[in-house]
């Protein structure tokens, strides 16, 4: 059923309604709700199936290792181009189920916490605090998650351009305090492998564009 529920999204957009779901799957409609017991039922089966595909592919983004600023960036362009490849079901989940909804939150919860252990690791790596961890694994994939439906319209050049911007203001928000704050050189070049350039080549990093 569920499989019939996504192929009508897909085909006929965010608005499709239950009576169409149960026709695809070839029942009626109080078997549907039997089924999932009403739309948030539907809603939280559809956002489970976006959010094991989702966190497949960001898995095998993060297995690649990398610097911090790395995991990051492949975390924002997986997340853009996964929205990006299925727009009807995306669209489908934030029209129906409100941003601090139990549907979407489990969704953000669950990216976030793939994030957040990956660059943790890397920071401690990098023999930076790991403690932001967390924080800037949920502030990334918010980020991307709330402009996902807008980015999924836009031409291929322009997303690229939106998704490049939202990697440089991850950066520039983890590195402009540290920049700052005038932190001792050993600190300042642990800043510059958190921004992807090899310690003391080029000084300090900018804070900004």
């Amino acid at each position: 059923m569920l499989t019939a529920a996504l192929n009508v999204i897909r085909r006929d957009g965010a608005s499709v309604s239950m009576e169409a779901m149960a026709a695809e799957a070839g029942i009626t409609k109080p078997i549907l709700y039997r089924h999932f017991g009403d739309r948030d039922g539907l809603l939280a089966a559809v956002a489970d199936r976006f959010a094991d595909e989702l966190v497949c592919r960001l898995s095998e983004e993060l297995a690649a290792g990398g610097l911090p600023r790395d995991s990051i960036a492949a975390t924002v362009r997986s997340y853009v181009e996964f929205i990006s490849e299925d727009p009807p079901l995306y669209a489908f989940l934030t029209q129906w189920a409100p941003v601090a909804s139990p549907v979407l939150a489990g969704l953000v919860d669950r990216a976030a916490a793939l994030l957040a252990a990956t660059i943790s690791e890397r920071l401690a790596e990098a023999g930076l605090d790991a403690r932001p961890a967390e924080t800037w694994a949920y502030g990334v994939v918010g980020m991307v998650h709330l402009v996902g439906s807008r980015v999924a319209l836009l031409p291929d050049e322009s997303r690229a351009q939106v998704v490049e911007d939202l990697i440089d203001l991850v950066a520039d928000g983890l590195l402009g305090p540290a920049v700052a704050a005038g932190l001792p050189e050993v600190a300042r070049q642990a800043g510059a492998t958190l921004a992807g350039e090899r310690p003391g080549a080029g000084g300090v990093p900018k804070a900004g564009r």
